[in-house]
Parts: structure tokens; C-alpha cells; sequence
């Protein structure tokens, strides 16, 4: 008889399938058995993928795939009955506990095998198991002649023939549940670590993973990187910082101005740190969606083929939505639609989204939080660590993070390259001289790129004015420029200034928006495809980082010199081709809620500094950001930098393989200092687009306000959850965003 494993796939077909994934992730992540200390290490994970499935087995899960029972599941775990297989093999103890744990949990982890399917002390667990255990007997020599294949398949997949097995009777198969997986828990609870609780485990459930999942997706072995980044990138003549990259071995710092071909340096870099298989993933981190939206776009438009870059952040389903509909939206009305259409459109999204959490595309364009899940033991996180192996790691515009955040990314940057052979590039145009050193220090970081001093004084495109007051007081001077036919870009720091300043200039000018992080997506997504035309842009800190915008002149809250930086880099961004110098004015005052956001006493040393300063060269630029943080981090940025550097060590020691720790997921997710939300107003259009399974225009109402906000419209009894969402009763207008109270503390 056949015995499947899918309703179209026989067990011996994925299995084999399976086998060919491991050879491809074997043959790029080669050095993964010296990592782990363990010399046969893709011997145990052959025996782990060539068991993991066995007990499909049963005749219960084979007349439920068969359709026969599809009103009555099976109602148990397979894998529970698939690790019993462990017992044939002959090899050291420890190793065949950590084949058993691979197997046991490629699906579940203990902790949830602990709550349901405890096969002990429970006597109904052991009574279920047992009972489920026989539906395995009818068809045991069907599976154990599959043993027969282990010599062909070994010497195919693994390059030798393996022999250290036996031909058991159905008596023999181990209860692993008993065995191994409840004592591995109580050694952890206890923190009686062994080696299975560490990069060994990692690797082998990781692995497990990634084969099991891509053999299921169809897709047989790992893409490799770009051969040649040159090829690609053909420019006449390179820079020589792209030049320097070209040549840069190891981790490296990269400082230099926007616009300076600092992307197709970082790019280099990661071709001059590939292996011969160029099989290394890279991974490039940014700050916020809208700039990993615009990368992930520019390295699939570059590289002309898509499916090597991956893409992912908390809105990346919504962003793939956008950008896959267009032809949909010509036939597709909420009317009208056609729902066959719709539904492979999802069907297409998942899958994207689903290769590139997992071991496939060899670029990928994420947020640090991606990176930081994986330590804090979410689902998933030992194939998430195990694709990070050998990684090449691009961290772009690093200074937009705040101390917490940037702490917890240098001890993740530690245990990557001590752990896990990782290589860093960190970029930016103006990193703190002392947080360099914090990097370097920690990494063990040697190399520097930087502009030799006569090419960055080249880029010198800004004349800086400071300007007495506030902005609300100098309205009729930005009004001015606007009427004389100039693109003015306005950066507040909060929210509700950004809509003051905006309701005032707007009036007068049609070409104009706004943009700042309470508007729902889809009035977001109109807006940022608009700022290219734009008159007037006002914003906050929300167009900082990597939007490719371009302005005449700028007027903007004062904020730290970095900070500041960022945001004369969105004016004039190629004026050093044309020798043209652009104003950017600074106010010398801010509201009284930017406390709130930065370190008055670092945004009082910037305006004090840049006062002095007339024509700001970019060679003077660094010297301005050492001064200001001459003192390092201070107050509270410096307890919430060093709170980090004390303890994160024993709570991630407490991250372990085969278990996902619920107090630790729920931390990581604390990071967030932010709740979705839906204005009540669109309470009933949410709805519906979600009882009509239009799943991503549901998504298109949220918007994100922060922690404080929340509780205060909650005390207000402003806040109703239903459907497992938060609709907030505050006004909303698709160009001016989410309108909260004066008094609240409203930024970014």
C-alpha cells in the first residue's frame, strides 16, 4: 500500500523531498558542525528528517488524508508517534535525545505537547498515546521497509552510507515524550543545562524546520546570493568608499552623506564577504516600514530577480497587497469582485510572506525587531537564528534608535558574531563618535570607511539658519517661501504641532500634505506615493529616515544634532552635483512637549552649537555631533543603555531549543510601546470587510498610538474592543490624521 503524508504526496515522496532541502542547506552552511561542536551533526539531522513523518503512519491520520474522516480529525500529534523511530538508530545517547527532541517538536513545542498530549504523569495522556500508538501496527513493516532506502538516500543527500541502524519491532518504539522531552523540561526549569540546550538543538530543529516546510512549499533547495554585485551595480566609476567596500573583508563601519552611494557600498561589502556557494544571507535592517518598503522594492527592481529578496516587518502582508493589486483593483469591486481572484491574490501574499521567514531568499530587507524576536524565543526562532548563521549584516541609518533599542541590538550583534559567525556593516551619516566606539569595542570592529575630506567637502549643500522663536510664531515666513514657487519641507516633533502647522499653511496651498504615524494605512500609503509632487510637506520624525524626497528649503522644530541631520538630508539632496546651497531653518524653540521625545539638554547644545555655524560643510558635521555627545548617553538614556548591558546575558540564556517561552515572548512584544487601533468612526467598514473575508482592506483602517494615549482614552471610557480590535472614539480625517486632545503627549 501507499502511505501518504499529504492528501497528493506519499510519505516516501516528501520525505525524499525533504532530503533534497538538507542537501541544499548542508552544502551552504557547512562549517554548522564545527559551530556546534558536533562532528556529525547533518548525520543526526538526516535520521531526524528521514524519521520526522512516520507516524502519518497510523491508519487514523491515513484515513483522515484519504478524505474518509472529514468530519472526525484525528485529534492527535504525528510527530509524537514519528519520534519512537529513534530507537533503531545506534549512536551516542545525547544525540539520539536531541534527534528525538527534533522530531517530537517539529510542529509543537513541549510546552504545548506538555499542556495537551503529555504522554505522563497524565493516565489518560498515556492511555491516548498507547491508543493511537497501535493505529501505527497495521502498517509498521509498510514503514519499516522504508528503512531499506536510509544506505541509497544517505549516500545521495549526506555524500556517505549510513549503517548505524537496526530493524526494530513495533514493541520497541520509545514513548520520547517520557523519555526525553519531560526531563529536558524539568532540566531547564531547574537550569540544568546539557548540550542539547544550546547552538546543537538550535541547529537541529532549526534545520528540521526549514526542510520540513520548504519540501512542503514545493520548493526543493536554498537560493544563492548575487555571483557578481558588480555586475549589477556597472557604474563608470565607483566612489571610494564603494571601492573601499569592494575590498573590505570582515565587519566594518561605513560613515557617510546622504546620497553618497552609501547602499551600493553596503551591497559591495556583502559580495567581498560571500563564500564560494555565495550562499551567505544578508540581511539589510532599517528603521521603519516606509524605507524597507522603497529598499525591498529597489533591490527586487535591481537584482531582476524577485524571489531572492525577502521583505519583512508587521505590515509587510498589507505593503505585498499593494503593490500585487493593481490588476485586481481594475476588476475587483467590494460589489463585484471576483472572489476566485481575490483569494489566489491571498493565497499568492502568504506564500511570499512565507518564504521569506524561512531559510530560502538570500537577501532580506527587515526591521532590528525581526532580528530581536529570535532571542527572545518566539515560534520559530531556532530556523530564524539558524538562516542568520554565516550572516552578513547591513545596519543602515543606526542612529535612529533610541538607547534601550540600540543596546539590545549590540548584544544581539555579540552573540551573532561570537556565536554565530556573523559579519557586521553599520552605516549611517552621523554616528555619535562614542557609539561607534560602544560598537566596535563589543565587536571587535577594526575597519572605518569613510569620505577622504576634500570628496565630503564636495557635499556640502546646506546653509544653516537659526531662527528666534517658534514655528508657530514664524508661520508668515514659510509662508513666503511657499509663495514664491519653493518646495518646503517642515519637520515638527509632534504630532499635534505637525497638524496645527498644517491646518494654518495648507489653505493656501493645494499641492500639499501631511504625513506622521497616526493615519491608517491606506490614507498613509496615498500620501507617501504623493511626495514626490508635492508644494508643502509637513511632517514628523516619520520622514527622517531613507524617504527619497527631495526639497527646496527647510523648516523644522529643533531636535538633536543627529536628528537634525537626517532632516536637512530630505533638501537639496543633490545640490553638490550643481554647487547649489539650500537654506535650512531651525527654531530655536519647541513646544513644550518635546521633553517628552528628546534630552532637552542635547537639543539645547545643538541650537546653541549650530548658531556658530553659517555654511555647514559635511566635514564639519561629525565634529558638531562629537561635541554635543561629548558626555555619551545621560540621564535616562544611560540606565535604560546599561539596564540592557546588565541583564540581558541571563535572560537570553533562558532561550533554549525545542521550547517557546510564553514570559519571554510577552517581553519582546512589551518593546513595542505602541497599540493598533481603528477610529470608531470606520467601525462598521472594518467590520464588514472582515465579514466579507476582504482580510487586507480590513487592514488598511489601523493606525498606531502609543501606550500613554491609549490608557488615557481608556480612563476616558473612549476605547471599545470587539472582534478582537480596538476602535477608539477620536476624530479622523484622512489628511490630518488622528486628532487627540492638546494635553496628551502626542509625537512621532
Amino acid at each position: 500500500m501507499v502511505i501518504l503524508a499529504k492528501p497528493n504526496e506519499s510519505l516516501l515522496e516528501h520525505t525524499e523531498n525533504s532530503l533534497k532541502v538538507f542537501k541544499s542547506i548542508k552544502d551552504a552552511y557547512e562549517n554548522v558542525p564545527e559551530l556546534c561542536g558536533v562532528k556529525d551533526f547533518w548525520e543526526h539531522l538526516f535520521y531526524s528528517l528521514f524519521f520526522h513523518d512516520f507516524g502519518k503512519g497510523a491508519t487514523g491520520f491515513q484515513t483522515m488524508l484519504k478524505g474518509g474522516s472529514r468530519n472526525a480529525p484525528w485529534r492527535y500529534r504525528h510527530e509524537i508517534l514519528s519520534a519512537g523511530f529513534i530507537s533503531s538508530l545506534e549512536c551516542n545517547e545525547d544525540y539520539k535525545k536531541a534527534i528525538g527532541l527534533a522530531i517530537i517538536t517539529h510542529h509543537k513545542d513541549i510546552n504545548l505537547l506538555r499542556e495537551r498530549y503529555n504522554t505522563y504523569p497524565s493516565p489518560n495522556g498515556k492511555k491516548l498515546y498507547t491508543k493511537k500508538l497501535s493505529e501505527l501496527e497495521p502498517h509498521f513493516d509498510e514503514i519499516l521497509s522504508y528503512f531499506d532506502k536510509i544506505g541509497e538516500w544517505s549516500e545521495k543527500y549526506l555524500g556517505y552510507e549510513l549503517k548505524n541502524f537496526n530493524f526494530i519491532s513495533f514493541t520497541d518504539l520509545m514513548d520520547v515524550y517520557k523519555e526525553i522531552a519531560l526531563p529536558y523540561f524539568i532540566e531547564w526549569e531547574d537550569d540544568e543545562y546539557t548540550c542539547l540546550h544550546g547552538q546543537y538543538g538550535i541547529f537541529l530543529k532549526g534545520f528540521v524546520n526549514a526542510c520540513d516546510h520548504l519540501a512542503s512549499g514545493s520548493k526543493y533547495g536554498i537560493l544563492n546570493g548575487i555571483s557578481n554585485m558588480k555586475s549589477i551595480y556597472n557604474f563608470p566609476e565607483f566612489r571610494g568608499i564603494q571601492e573601499e567596500a569592494l575590498n573590505t573583508k570582515g565587519s566594518a563601519f561605513l560613515t557617510s552623506p546622504t546620497g553618497s552611494g552609501k547602499t551600493e557600498a553596503s551591497l559591495f561589502w556583502s559580495d567581498a564577504n560571500q563564500n564560494a556557494r555565495n550562499s551567505r544571507r544578508v540581511f539589510y535592517l532599517l528603521p521603519y516600514t516606509a524605507s524597507i518598503n522603497a529598499m525591498y522594492k529597489r533591490l527586487q527592481r535591481d537584482f531582476k530577480e524577485e524571489d531572492k529578496v525577502g521583505i519583512l516587518h508587521g505590515k509587510a502582508s498589507y505593503f505585498l497587497y499593494k503593490g500585487l493589486s493593481d490588476d485586481l483593483e481594475k476588476n475587483y469591486t467590494k460589489s463585484k469582485g471576483n472572489p476566485d481572484d481575490y483569494n489566489e491574490l491571498k493565497r499568492k501574499i502568504r506564500d511570499i510572506k512565507g518564504l521569506s521567514k524561512k531559510i530560502y531568499r538570500p537577501y532580506k530587507v527587515l526591521t532590528p525587531f525581526q532580528i530581536l524576536k529570535s532571542f527572545f524565543g518566539s515560534k520559530g526562532f531556532e530556523m530564524q537564528l539558524s538562516e542568520m548563521t554565516n550572516g552578513l549584516f547591513i545596519l543602515d541609518e543606526i542612529h535612529a534608535y533610541d538607547a534601550h533599542v540600540t543596546s539590545l541590538v549590540l548584544e544581539i550583534l555579540k552573540i551573532l558574531k561570537k556565536d554565530y559567525n556573523a559579519k557586521i556593516f553599520i552605516m549611517s551619516a552621523t554616528l555619535p563618535t562614542f557609539i561607534k566606539n560602544l560598537f566596535k569595542e563589543n565587536l571587535g570592529i577594526l575597519r572605518e570607511i569613510k569620505m577622504k575630506r576634500d570628496e565630503l567637502r564636495k557635499f556640502t549643500r546646506h546653509e544653516v539658519n537659526v531662527v528666534d522663536g517658534n514655528i508657530l510664531n514664524n508661520l508668515d515666513m514659510i509662508r513666503k517661501d511657499l509663495y514664491n514657487g519653493k518646495r518646503v519641507l517642515v519637520v515638527c516633533n509632534t504630532v499635534l504641532r505637525s497638524q496645527e502647522v498644517f491646518e494654518y499653511l495648507s489653505d493656501d496651498v493645494k499641492n500639499s500634505a501631511l504625513l506622521h504615524s497616526r493615519f491608517m494605512l491606506k490614507d498613509r500609503e496615498k500620501i507617501e506615493r504623493s511626495l514626490d509632487n508635492l508644494d508643502l510637506l509637513v511632517g514628523t520624525q516619520a520622514i527622517e529616515v531613507s524617504l527619497d524626497i527631495d526639497y527646496d528649503v527647510l523648516y523644522s522644530e529643533p531636535a538633536p544634532i543627529d536628528a537634525l541631520v537626517q532632516r536637512f538630508g530630505r533638501v537639496n539632496r543633490k545640490g553638490w552635483k550643481n554647487n547649489i546651497i539650500a537654506p535650512v531653518n531651525i527654531f530655536s524653540e519647541g513646544s513644550n512637549k518635546d521633553k517628552y521625545i528628546y534630552t532637552p539638554k542635547m537639543v539645547q547644545k545643538t541650537v546653541e552649537s549650530l548658531k556658530k555655524v553659517d555654511l555647514l560643510t559635511e566635514d564639519l558635521i561629525q565634529k558638531l555631533v562629537d561635541e554635543i555627545y561629548s558626555e555619551g548617553y545621560v540621564g535616562k538614556d544611560k540606565e535604560a543603555f546599561e539596564r540592557v548591558e546588565k541583564h540581558f546575558e541571563a535572560f537570553n540564556r533562558r532561550i533554549v531549543p525545542f521550547i517557546n517561552d510564553n514570559e519571554s515572548e510577552t517581553e519582546f512584544y512589551s518593546l513595542f510601546n505602541s497599540y493598533e487601533v481603528i477610529p470608531f468612526k470606520y467601525k462598521l467598514e472594518y467590520l464588514d470587510e472582515i465579514e466579507s473575508g476582504r482580510y487586507f482592506e480590513a487592514m488598511s483602517y489601523f493606525l498606531s498610538i502609543n501606550i500613554g494615549q491609549f490608557k488615557k482614552l481608556e480612563a476616558e471610557s473612549r476605547v471599545d474592543f470587539d472582534n478582537k480590535t480596538y476602535f477608539v472614539d477620536a476624530e479622523y480625517d484622512s489628511r490630518i490624521g488622528l486628532m487627540l486632545n492638546a494635553s496628551e503627549d502626542l509625537f512621532l
